[in-house]
Parts: structure tokens; sequence; C-alpha cells
């Protein structure tokens, strides 16, 4: 057997076991770059109207937050439908989906709180000790992601985010 073909085997045994775990950690991706796009313009656009540090923070916080979790319910969503509905009727399999959520609200939350604790306090420090906003900003989304990508990729494996009770009809 060549070279090649071994670590193909393995990437592909390891893709296949991780599928979902991978995918997870791509929308959280995607979802937290929108999330630090629209963080820096905050941030931009805040300092030009107030000069109080907290203030910004908040505000910083608060819209990517919000833009990061729309886009992760619609990736994930696209990503995982087949997993929660019927193959044959197209209905979706509500025992499923509501396994799914529970335990996607009780990763995701841990996943935010640390997020956006750890970058909301990251950052006010970070202005206090006079970082420009936009420069404090990248920074405190990057360590914090950093913090809560490990959570959410141990909490997911500790509370089998992706195995079901129920096998799908």
């Amino acid at each position: 057997m060549k070279t090649g073909s071994k670590i193909t085997n393995y990437l592909t045994k390891f893709y296949g076991k991780y599928a979902s775990t991978i995918s997870l950690n791509k929308n959280l991706l995607l979802s937290g770059l929108v999330g630090l796009i629209v963080s820096l313009i905050v941030a931009y656009i805040s300092t030009k109207y107030s000069n109080n540090d907290f203030t910004i923070s908040t505000l910083t916080v608060i819209a990517g937050f919000v833009s990061s979790k729309v886009i992760f319910v619609i990736l994930f969503h696209l990503d995982n439908k087949e997993k929660y509905t019927k193959r044959f009727t197209g209905k979706l399999n509500f025992e499923i989906l509501k396994q799914i959520v529970t335990k996607m609200i009780f990763a995701d939350a841990i996943f935010d709180i640390i997020n956006n604790v750890s970058r909301f306090f990251i950052l006010l420090e970070l202005l206090r000790i006079e970082y420009q906003p936009v420069q404090a900003a990248i920074i405190a989304s990057i360590i914090a992601s950093c913090l809560s990508y490990l959570a959410i990729n141990l909490g997911v494996r500790r509370i089998h985010v992706f195995r079901f009770r129920k096998k799908l009809v």
C-alpha cells in the first residue's frame, strides 16, 4: 500500500468519524468571522460617537453576538436538517430535533458565556490601556474565540450532541 493511500485512508476515516464536529466548527468559524467583522465596524463607528469604554465594549460585543448567532443558526440548519427530517416523507422528526436543540442550546450557552464574557473584559481592559478600538476588538475576539472553541469542542464530545437515542425512519 502506498504512503499516499494510507494517509488518504486515515483522513477519510477521521473525517467520517468527526464529520459532524468538523461541520460544527466550520459553522462556528464562519459565523464568528461575520461577528468579528460586525464587531469591528461597530467598534469603529461607536468611537466616533462615544468615548466611554464600557459603552463601546457593550455595543461591540452585542452586535458581534447577534450577527454571529443568526449566521450560525442558518448554517447549522443547512448542514444538519437531514438528521431531523424523515427520509421518505420529508417531515420533521420532532424527537430527534428536540434532542439536537436541547444539546446545542447547552453547548452553545457554554460557548457564548465564555466567548462574550471573556471578550467583553479583554476588550474593556485593552481599551483602558489605550489600544485602538479596532485593534482591541480583534485581539479580544481572537483570545475569546480560542477559549470558547476549546470549551465547545470538549462540551460537544462530553454531551454527545450528534448521537441520538432513536434512529431516523
